[in-house]
């Protein structure tokens, strides 16, 4: 992503003869341990717009995959594993609608937290823990080189 988001700002600002930044913060990535993680984490995704109060529903978000997620339009951004996750049946998908509309009534700070932390990791204590030292390892090894 971070690659992505330079390439396409050295392409903007050569293209609009503009000069610095084109996107305010840098990418953020989350380590997760596993789905249950995922799901919540696409949760608060796909109502990031409405909790910033662009929009009341999640799917009048032009720029959203969620109803790609939801089986309403054909796969162009979403990965076929993703929702295989989610369940390729009508009644999974609206399951996973239901899921979604839930977390409008749920406390998503610990999620909004995870941004502000590098590394982000979510999952179990020892999940949290283990990759922790396997990170801290890896920039330890970099420094020393």
């Amino acid at each position: 992503m971070s690659s992505l988001a330079t390439s396409y700002a050295m392409y903007f600002n050569r293209n609009y003869e503009h000069s610095g930044p084109v996107f305010t913060n840098r990418f953020h990535s989350i380590l997760i341990e596993n789905d249950p993680y995922f799901l919540k984490l696409s949760q608060y995704i796909y109502l990031n717009p409405v909790n910033a109060g662009m929009i009341k529903n999640p799917i009048d978000y032009p720029f959203s995959s969620i109803k790609e997620a939801l089986g309403r339009e054909p796969l162009t951004i979403l990965d076929e594993d993703i929702v295989r996750l989610i369940g390729e049946t009508a009644g999974s998908q609206k399951a996973y609608e239901q899921f979604i509309y839930d977390g409008l009534k749920t406390d998503l700070t610990e999620i909004e937290r995870l941004f502000a932390k590098e590394p982000a990791i979510w999952g179990s204590n020892r999940f949290r823990v283990l990759a922790q030292k396997k990170y801290t390892r890896r920039v330890s090894k970099q420094n020393n080189a």
